[in-house]
């Protein structure tokens, strides 16, 4: 009869902490992989805007006046699909960012010339003091999206880059 009577009372304390810890557990996973996860997008963030940094340097070298040359004008350009595609803008701009993105994938380059000659305005400006715009994106999956729910969620992380032609 004691042992009924202290199990009643609560002098066993043995079971409470055991459903604590069992409803707890849940969100305290969810806080740590959440707290890795913002870690991972920050790192993978400043590996993309490095990355853009490294193609807009190799950009600002490789004008119009490079060898090769850089051909903003070139039709294959504005979506870098259709051959002969422009080696400067098409190839060796995006190897160079997806060659500096170490440990970020699937990331998608996009090469800009926002100068435009002021004689002409449909023509852009690959030419010093030229700018250039180098922007690189990639998808990012946070943990539990990736193995609760498939991958269903995830966010889109950008780095970006603009330097002036300099040769």
């Amino acid at each position: 009869m004691k042992r009924l009577r202290g199990f009643l009372t609560g002098s066993n304390e043995g079971g409470q902490s055991l459903i604590e810890f069992a409803l707890l557990l849940p969100v305290m996973l969810l806080i740590i992989t959440g707290l890795i996860d913002v870690g991972r997008a920050v790192w993978q963030e400043n590996t993309l805007a490095y990355a853009a940094r490294e193609g807009t340097r190799y950009a600002i070298v490789h004008g119009s006046y490079g060898v090769p040359a850089a051909d903003p004008n070139d039709p294959s350009v504005p979506n870098c699909v259709t051959p002969p595609l422009d080696p400067v803008i098409c190839v060796n701009i995006p190897a160079t960012v997806r060659q500096a993105a170490i440990g970020v994938y699937n990331v998608t380059v996009t090469v800009t010339y926002p100068d435009t000659y002021p004689s002409n305005p449909t023509i852009h400006c690959a030419d010093r003091n030229c700018r250039i715009s180098v922007d690189a994106t990639a998808p990012f999956v946070p943990l539990p999206s990736q193995y609760l729910l498939g991958g269903a969620y995830q966010i889109t992380l950008r780095g970006g880059s603009q330097l002036v032609i300099q040769r």
